[in-house]
């Protein structure tokens, strides 16, 4: 995948950082206020940004936490 930026260095507004991920703007502010993403800075206007590798994490960590919630529980046996 060939990127127009840095994954580790270079900072990504909410909507590229959106694109990296293959999710909703909103998506990345709720990961955002919820911790799971880091601001690594900010822009001229005092929006967040972030580091593609932070996006990247956050990304596959929400996916982690999607799948343990899908998958079924074992039964208990009622002995």
């Amino acid at each position: 995948m060939d990127l127009p930026y840095d994954l580790q260095t270079d900072l990504i507004s909410v909507s590229e950082a959106a694109t990296l991920a293959g999710v909703s703007e909103s998506a990345i502010r709720k990961w955002k206020q919820r911790g799971h993403l880091e601001v690594a800075g900010l822009d001229n206007f005092g929006r967040p940004l972030f580091t593609g590798l932070a996006v990247m994490r956050a990304e596959a960590a929400t996916r982690q936490r999607a799948r343990r919630e899908l998958s079924p529980r074992p039964s208990r046996d009622a002995s």
